[in-house]
């Protein structure tokens, strides 16, 4: 994948639309590609939170693992979206397990050159944080609909007599 076609396929995803040409180059300048072949683990669970992604072609699995319960698919992420919000918020660990479902290519994106360029290009920053609570309230919102589905008795208020 050259610049020119990293570049473009970075400037899609929301996080990063609206970000100045520089400091797209600049995140281009970090990036690696990586391919996945299908069912290949790309990051476990508990893993160091090290590294965000771009999907740039293929589906990602989100998955937990719960004692007792085994392992549950809690989302998916397609060509087009950001993956990896723990590590460009700080956390230490990975909560999930994401792996390939198809063949899938990723870029790759360095937790410590993110945040730098957040702390160098505030403009950067702002606009690149804000895309990254976008994600996480679709994915909040995604997850409370997984929930109504499971637990969607429906709930009668006190209000009501």
């Amino acid at each position: 994948m050259s610049d020119i076609d990293m570049k473009e396929a970075i400037r899609r995803v929301e996080c990063f639309q609206g970000v100045t040409d520089e400091d797209l180059e600049e995140v281009v300048a970090m990036a690696r590609v990586i391919q996945y072949e299908p069912e290949a683990t790309i990051f476990r669970e508990g893993d160091p939170a090290v590294v965000s992604y771009v999907v740039v072609a293929g589906t990602v699995s989100l998955s937990i693992c719960a004692p007792g319960l085994g392992c549950r698919r809690i989302s998916t992420v397609r060509a087009g979206e950001f993956l990896g919000w723990s590590p460009v918020l700080d956390n230490f660990h990975l909560t999930v397990t994401g792996r390939a479902v198809e063949p899938t290519t990723l870029i790759e994106l360095p937790k410590d050159g993110l945040l730098q360029l957040c702390d160098q290009s505030p403009q950067f920053g702002y606009i690149f944080m804000r895309g990254i609570a976008q994600t996480l309230a679709r994915r909040l919102s995604a997850a409370r609909m997984q929930l109504l589905d499971l637990f969607g008795d429906e709930e009668t208020s006190s209000l009501e007599g």
